[in-house]
C-alpha cells in the first residue's frame, strides 16, 4: 500500500482507476450501480470538501491554502453552466433537475418525481449540481433508484433540502453518472498542485 500524495488529485485518479478497471467485473456480478455509488461517493465529497471556497469553516487539511492554484481552477469549474461543461460533454445526456415539495408524499419510490423531472436548463452551473444538490444528497443518504421490470436500475436521484419536506433534485441514468464521474476524476487528475507542475502518473494502487 502507498500512501496518498494528496486528496485532491491523487487521491481521485486512484477513485478513477477503480471505477474503469472495475466496472465490467461488478457489472457481471449484478453490482454496478453499488460500485459506482461508492465511488461517487467518496471520490466526489472528499475533493469538494478541501478546495471549494465560500463555506462557513475552513476544511482542517488545509488545502485552501496548500493548493491555491488548484482552489482557483476547481472554483472556476463550479462557476461554468453544467451541460457545458467538460463534465457533461458526451452524449447523450440524461441529467434531468425537479423539485419536491412535500417529500414524505413521495417516498418510498418517488415515482412521481421522477416522472416530473425536467431536462436540466443550459444556465444551470456546475455549482448547484455538485455542491448544491450531489454533495448534499450523497452526505445526508438521500438517493432514490428507480428500477425496469427485469429490476435493473435505470435511474438515479439525488434529493437536496431546502427546508423539510420541500427538497429539490437532480436525476441521471447510470450510464451518464458514469461519463460524469469519468470527466470529473480527469479534471481533478490534471489541476496544478503548485509550482506550474501538474502531478501525473498514478504511483501503485493503494
Amino acid at each position: 500500500m502507498v500512501m496518498y500524495r494528496d486528496y485532491v488529485s491523487d487521491f481521485p485518479r486512484r477513485c478513477s482507476e477503480l471505477l474503469r478497471e472495475l466496472h465490467f467485473t461488478t457489472r457481471v456480478m449484478g453490482l454496478d450501480v453499488t460500485h459506482l455509488l461508492s465511488i461517487t461517493t467518496v471520490g466526489l465529497m472528499v475533493p469538494h470538501e478541501r478546495l471549494r471556497v465560500g463555506s462557513k469553516t475552513t476544511h482542517p487539511s488545509g488545502d485552501l491554502l496548500r493548493f491555491k492554484e488548484a482552489v482557483a481552477e476547481y472554483n472556476g469549474l463550479l462557476e461554468e453552466y453544467f451541460l457545458s461543461s467538460g463534465l457533461c460533454l458526451d452524449e447523450p445526456r440524461t441529467w434531468r433537475k425537479g423539485r419536491v415539495k412535500d417529500v414524505k408524499r413521495q417516498a418510498p419510490d418517488f415515482s412521481q418525481a421522477f416522472a416530473s423531472a425536467k431536462p436540466m436548463r443550459s444556465d444551470v452551473k456546475v455549482r448547484t449540481v455538485v455542491g448544491g444538490i450531489m454533495r448534499n444528497a450523497l452526505a445526508h443518504g438521500n438517493i432514490v433508484t428507480r428500477v425496469t421490470q427485469g429490476r435493473e436500475i435505470n435511474d438515479i436521484m439525488f434529493l437536496a433540502e431546502r427546508r423539510f419536506p420541500d427538497f429539490r433534485f437532480v436525476a441521471v441514468e447510470p450510464e451518464d453518472l458514469h461519463k460524469f464521474m469519468t470527466n470529473y476524476f480527469e479534471f481533478l487528475s490534471g489541476l496544478d498542485l503548485g509550482g506550474g507542475q501538474v502531478i501525473g502518473g498514478a504511483p501503485e494502487a493503494a
